[in-house]
């Protein structure tokens, strides 16, 4: 009977043979499929990461991303964070706009410490505040400053001051369009108060203040304490504006400054109040 078991036997240690055979092949894909998927996953959880701020209002955020990830989907952790949709979204970064969303962080000059300012509304918001201008016979919110029964600049207070002409070291104003007040612009020398006394203003972002200095004393003023802020022209000098910063509760209380540079009126709003008071 052993000669007739021999047969039998042998298909069963060929099967055996051909499984130890064709199991390597069908790991061999596997393994190279998933080689890719983990050199990449270790390429992210390893790779270089930079730590910067996003602000937006009064509101900083501090974020830390892959170096090498993309501008677009910093956009949208954005849109996922304050429902601003990532098209609707402005992004600067000292100064200059972060335009091409296929850059990297790295490509778009994003490093460690930056500040990225980010303009935009969220749909709700820009729809709620349409219908609260309907509401109020289609004014135009704060941009423009209320009308009054006399020319601010004819008033007496206000002309006394405005009598005594641009001051010396005065920044050059430029009337009928606003420039953004990039990073590096952290004061505005050359104004007067209600006194008529020389002051500066100094953005203190770490801060989230703005200093109202002079030659005797200095004013610290917290973002947060600011509730509006107005504009005029100087008559026969629009290049230059009067301002009235509303502090306190209710913004019973108005800080004068004169000659502020006319370009620069709607970035001071976006840097203390948010975009949303250009709305």
């Amino acid at each position: 009977m052993a000669p007739e078991d021999a047969p039998a036997a042998a298909p069963a240690v060929e099967a055996k043979l051909a499984d130890a055979v064709e199991e390597p092949k069908s790991d061999a894909p596997s393994e190279a499929a998933a080689a890719p998927a983990e050199a990449s996953t270790s390429a992210a959880a390893s790779g270089e990461q930079v730590a910067f701020k996003v602000a937006y209002g009064k509101a900083v955020q501090d974020c830390k991303r892959p170096f090498d990830s993309l501008v677009g989907e910093l956009k949208t952790e954005i849109e996922k964070t304050t429902g601003i949709p990532c098209k609707l979204q402005k992004l600067m970064c000292r100064g200059a706009a972060l335009k091409d969303d296929e850059a990297t962080l790295r490509a778009a000059g994003i490093k460690d410490g930056v500040k990225l300012l980010l303009i935009g509304s969220a749909p709700a918001a820009v729809d709620a505040a349409k219908a609260a201008a309907a509401a109020g016979g289609g004014g135009g919110g704060d941009w423009d400053a209320p009308k009054t029964e006399e020319p601010i600049c004819k008033q007496t207070a206000h002309a006394k001051v405005l009598a005594k002409g641009v001051p010396d070291g005065a920044l050059p104003g430029i009337a009928g369009r606003q420039v953004t007040m990039g990073e590096q612009l952290t004061s505005i020398p050359g104004l007067l108060n209600s006194q008529g006394s020389k002051v500066r203003l100094t953005f203190k972002e770490e801060l989230q203040q703005i200093w109202i200095g002079s030659d005797t004393s200095t004013q610290k003023v917290p973002y947060s304490s600011i509730s509006k802020i107005e504009s005029w022209p100087v008559e026969g000098n629009e290049a230059y504006s009067v301002l009235a910063l509303h502090l306190g509760v209710g913004g019973t209380s108005r800080y004068w400054l004169y000659f502020y540079p006319s370009q620069y009126v709607a970035g001071l709003k976006i840097k203390i109040l948010g975009v949303q008071s250009l709305i």
